[in-house]
């Protein structure tokens, strides 16, 4: 791959590096000897901005000329990373957000690559008491860079002959292509064979229908003779010293994102570029879940009967090889089976691969790869991964997940915080807690004599804490005492410990607590001891703040931990990484990523992007509407929902609209609740008759497996539409449902948006209000602001933006918003909006001048 080498800054006399397929120019500046800064592709040595398509080849853009938004955005990002920042970074959807991340975090990464060949190289001097002389320390330094060289080099030479292997094979599939045999169904009704463990010959080897290394495979027939000598050279490669840890690649990309698809979709983007397409591609690698990547049918059928947990469960007994045999895909702990590890591993990073293509490689290889992934992660430059396995902190720990100097990059950070504090949230009803001390009470008098000492210590300790959680729900389900909210160190004093004395976290073997669940049915088992360690991990942190919430139910009390400061459970990954991006389509309101994730004092490694949107200005038309037609204030508040005469004007508003609204509407309601009180009167008067004459209607279900019906209904009537409904349709939302998050709504699909008041949190939420009187002590008021009603702002307009953001996706697209209550025309609220949006909304104050405003943009895209 041919790569530009930009310009690098140093003290010294301008010289040039050699050993790379391009050069490094080195440019004098009043810097330390050993500090080279990076000189931000784009910009000439003088300082002067290259041109569109120069700035494109130098971010190594996959298409000509990127747009300026684009350029815009892999320049700030470039410099943040380079300067150590917490950046947020807003680039609309549609705007090629994903490809900018990739182009320009890849090429800060190469780039720093070559800094580091040039001499650069982190000293390993010792402390001055302890120093050796200058001359034995640069000799050991010089020792050291060698033998990290050579092992590179070593690498390299893996994933190349791993290259030609998976090359080869998509040649011989191609040319050998057969009818592939009818396979079950993941659906299919589960045999009794398919809970029976793997057959193991008389030497305790597994069965396999493939083999268990490359090396053995039948296709070596069809191997050239030059692939087939450097299989053999691969093969010599992978020997008992391989046991030897090597050294881990550094720095890497984290890049993390809500969900699977979305994953996938960004492994898809990384193949269109020259990172992805190089005859060395990046080294990347993909983690998930058990779920998307075991490969074990006797695995992957109890979880489906069972649930994720029991899953978990059922791989680690597979491992141990305690309850079943040893699953056959996870290679032993010699060094034959390390040699398979590697072999994934280098299989994994020879080529850009997304999760599909990691498990069919799993199944190839026969080797697991859930935790061959894992096993590549540590020679991986670029690491794709979910929410979860990142803000975990005892999940970066399972997967020894250093994040020391690298780049973490998560994508779709628009709900980061509330992610953040739902992961470290922890309930626990009376109901487990009666049913784990059963558990634990039949599990010691079965096996105490059994247990070792620490491990009895640790369970009798946990017999004592559910006995006291027992007796303090017994207490409060009889007092007449309000009790609504503790601290976490009153409630352990309550059960008469402290978080020294009960630090259930500390445990080096969690298998006895584990064990104890065993006794019941593997549905119920998990359940309560899981809920019931993780309530109890969360009482004894001592790094959070937070706050236990107690309910009465008709089952019992309910205990509810709420973590109260998200930065406390992020702040490990900011001081781990050299820098952190947090981007998103639409991330306003942008303040809260600041106050409620950098700790305090940390506030000038805070840098804030916001690009425009790549469609023209004159593709978009928004209105605040302060009145309906019979001159009523719009105003929706949670009383108003209860006034049938505001509805009635909401229903001649939108029925007005949709004369003039071509295609697709989509409607926001702040909740189900206010829909379905709108829906009902609008039956009673018949308003929905009235607008079915103009849209057809439909509804946001609130059963999640109907909505996928419902849009394709939808999406029908707006192709095709009847002659009883001909102005295409209407589709009623809710906030925070599951149409307002990761549904797109391109072209005709949502000619218009529309806001129907404020989604407002409920503000007598024991946990709203918990956060908020947080807020206000961690952050006293400055120049007038209520931190605390800032927050309650913040959630409110974040959801408004979310929805708001489901249309204009590509830069052809248009799109009209309708704002229907006039508290959008207050500067907090209008502030709050996105700038892309603000800029083109304008206040009415008669609804007259609305339908006049809408009618005139959308007679100039006809």
């Amino acid at each position: 791959m041919n790569l530009h080498f930009a310009h690098l800054h140093c003290f010294g006399s301008t010289r040039r590096a050699s050993g790379h397929k391009g050069s490094v120019r080195l440019r004098l500046w009043d810097m330390p000897e050993t500090t080279l800064v990076l000189r931000t592709p784009g910009y000439t040595s003088s300082g002067e901005q290259e041109d569109a398509t120069t700035r494109s080849r130098q971010f190594h853009f996959p298409y000509p000329t990127a747009y300026e938004i684009q350029l815009e955005l892999m320049t700030a990002l470039f410099e943040a990373i380079e300067q150590g920042k917490f950046g947020v970074f807003e680039s609309p959807t549609g705007t090629g957000k994903t490809l900018s991340l990739l182009c320009s975090t890849l090429t800060w990464l190469q780039m720093n690559r070559q800094r580091h060949d040039i001499g650069e190289m982190p000293s390993t001097a010792q402390p001055e008491d302890q120093a050796e002389p200058d001359w034995v320390m640069a000799h050991e330094e010089a020792k050291q860079r060698h033998a990290l060289q050579q092992q590179e080099e070593q690498l390299r030479n893996n994933l190349r002959i791993a290259r030609e292997h998976l090359a080869e094979q998509r040649r011989r599939r191609e040319s050998h292509r057969q009818p592939a045999k009818r396979t079950r169904r993941e659906d299919d009704p589960p045999s009794d064979d398919d809970f029976l463990p793997a057959d193991y010959d008389d030497e305790g080897t597994t069965k396999a229908e493939w083999p268990p290394t490359t090396a053995t495979a039948p296709s070596d027939a069809f191997l050239s003779p030059e692939v087939r000598s450097m299989m053999q050279a691969y093969e010599a490669s992978l020997q008992p010293n391989s046991l030897v840890e090597e050294p881990e690649t550094r720095p890497k990309i984290f890049f993390a994102s809500r969900t699977h698809s979305q994953l996938a979709q960004l492994v898809q983007e990384l193949k269109k570029t020259p990172f992805g397409r190089a005859e060395e591609p990046v080294r990347s690698i993909g983690l998930g879940s058990r779920q998307h990547m075991c490969i074990h049918d006797g695995v992957r059928k109890w979880g489906r009967m069972f649930g994720t947990e029991a899953m978990n469960e059922r791989c680690l007994e597979m491992m141990e090889g305690k309850k079943a045999k040893r699953c056959e895909f996870l290679p032993p702990r010699d060094a034959g089976g390390q040699a398979k590890l590697d072999a994934y591993r280098d299989h994994a990073l020879a080529e850009v691969q997304d999760m599909e293509e990691l498990v069919q490689l799993g199944k190839q290889l026969h080797t697991c790869p859930y935790f061959g992934a894992r096993h590549s992660v540590r020679q991986a430059e670029l690491v794709t991964l979910p929410y979860n396995l990142l803000l975990q902190q005892n999940a970066r720990e399972a997967l020894q997940l250093s994040l020391d100097d690298s780049i973490v990059l998560i994508d779709e950070a628009h709900n980061l915080i509330d992610t953040i504090l739902s992961t470290y949230t922890a309930e626990l009803t009376q109901m487990q807690i009666e049913a784990a001390l059963s558990q634990v009470d039949k599990y010691l008098q079965r096996f105490a004599t059994r247990l070792k000492g620490t491990n009895e210590e640790h369970m009798r300790t946990v017999q004592v804490l559910l006995r006291a959680l027992q007796t303090f729900c017994a207490h409060v389900g009889t007092s007449t005492q309000a009790l609504s909210s503790l601290t976490t160190a009153q409630l352990l004093a309550r059960l008469g410990g402290t978080a020294d004395q009960i630090n259930v976290s500390g445990y080096a073997d969690k298998t006895s607590l584990e064990e104890a669940g065993h006794l019941s049915k593997p549905q119920s088992r998990t359940q309560p001891m899981h809920a019931v360690e993780a309530f109890l991990l969360a009482l004894t942190n001592k790094a959070v703040h937070g706050r236990v919430l107690l309910t009465k139910e008709a089952t019992g009390v309910r205990f509810k931990f709420l973590l109260l400061n998200p930065s406390e459970a992020f702040q490990p990954i900011v001081e781990a990484a050299r820098a952190v991006v947090l981007a998103g389509g639409t991330m306003e309101p942008i303040s809260d990523f600041q106050t409620q994730l950098l700790a305090p004092g940390s506030t000038e490694k805070f840098v804030a992007f916001s690009c425009g949107h790549i469609v023209p200005s004159d593709h978009i038309v928004g209105a605040i509407v302060d009145t309906g037609p019979k001159g009523l204030p719009l105003e929706f508040t949670h009383e108003s929902w209860q006034q049938p005469v505001l509805l009635d004007e909401l229903a001649h508003a939108l029925c007005n609209y949709s004369n003039i609204l071509p295609h697709g509407m989509v409607v926001f309601f702040p909740s189900y609740a206010s829909l379905d009180t709108t829906w009902k009167r609008w039956k009673q008067t018949g308003a929905l008759e009235r607008l079915a004459r103009r849209k057809q209607v439909y509804s946001e279900p609130k059963e999640a497996s109907q909505v996928d019906i419902i849009l394709q209904k939808y999406a029908a009537s707006i192709a095709t539409p009847s002659s009883t409904s001909p102005k295409g349709a209407i589709l009623f939302a809710v906030v925070g449902a599951k149409l307002s998050e990761g549904i797109n709504f391109q072209d005709d699909l949502a000619r218009c948006v529309v806001m129907v008041g404020l989604p407002f949190p409920h503000a007598k939420s024991p946990e709203l209000a918990e956060r908020m009187s947080y807020m206000r002590r961690a952050s006293p008021s400055a120049g007038g602001q209520d931190a605390g009603r800032d927050l309650y702002l913040n959630l409110c307009m974040r959801a408004v933006n979310q929805s708001l953001g489901r249309a204009i996706r590509h830069k052809d697209d248009y799109a009209a918003f309708l704002l229907l209550d006039r508290r959008y025309a207050r500067p907090e609220i209008l502030s709050r909006l996105p700038g892309w949006i603000r800029s083109q909304v304008h206040e009415h104050e008669r609804f007259g001048a609305s339908i006049a405003a809408m009618a005139k943009f959308f007679r100039s895209k006809s």
